[in-house]
């Protein structure tokens, strides 16, 4: 009878451990990207951490050296400081998967990086912006020499400072793929008539996942990788 009940009350423990660490990993992958920062549109809307979003803001500018019209692909997204934490760093890793030709500059941050024009990583200088601002104009292009896309994911990462103006990290923050494109407008069209774009998922203004009939605000992610902010009612 003891030995029986021993077995059970052991049997009980086991179950609610597993339980306990099940719960723990969930909360742990539920709170894995740190909110404090947001990639947001030029009208302030949150771009969803995972977000894929294509550029095609295409303007042009003379090469002062010679002369010739250069056509640029440019962001139209920047960072915002959601938190209420004037004092943590950000800065963007760079990671460019795929340049068909051309170069990708970014001045993110405040400091100008040397065109890149291999896929490869790296990092933005740092910045701490004010609680409820954004870090402005990004200064992010592709300069293309030709028809064609870049591709480059974004990460956010959260830090504080260390030693005279050093980046500590902290956490990860969300993290987006841009998709600069120039398409040829003579070629064979990507998405072809007839063929439908459906919606992908629906998310907060603040960037949780919600429901396509739930009334309010939606920032919407079509399958085509476009996010746009509609409203339901």
């Amino acid at each position: 009878m003891i030995t029986n009940l021993i077995n059970l009350l052991m049997k009980k423990l086991f179950t609610f451990c597993v339980a306990v660490a099940m719960g723990s990993l969930m909360a742990y992958a539920q709170d894995d990207v740190c909110h404090d920062y947001e990639f947001v549109t030029a009208e302030g809307t949150v771009i969803p951490d995972g977000s894929s979003i294509v550029i095609s803001r295409i303007e042009k500018e003379e090469d002062p050296e010679t002369g010739e019209e250069m056509v640029m692909v440019v962001a139209d997204f920047t960072v915002k400081n959601v938190s209420g934490n004037n004092d943590a760093l950000v800065r963007i890793v760079n990671n460019i998967t795929r340049i068909d030709n051309g170069s990708y500059n970014t001045c993110a941050m405040g400091l100008c990086i040397p065109g890149k024009t291999e896929p490869g990583e790296f990092y933005t200088s740092h910045a701490s912006i004010p609680q409820g601002s954004t870090a402005g104009d990004l200064q992010t292009e592709w300069y293309p020499d030709a028809y064609g896309k870049c591709i480059v994911e974004l990460q956010l990462e959260i830090g504080e400072k260390y030693g005279f103006n050093d980046f500590e990290f902290i956490d990860f923050g969300p993290k987006i793929t841009a998709v600069f494109d120039y398409p040829d407008p003579s070629g064979v069209k990507e998405v072809q008539e007839g063929m439908a774009v459906s919606e992908a998922a629906h998310f907060t203004l603040d960037g949780a996942r919600t429901s396509a009939s739930q009334k309010g605000v939606h920032v919407v992610r079509y399958s085509d990788g476009k996010v746009r902010k509609v409203i339901v009612r």
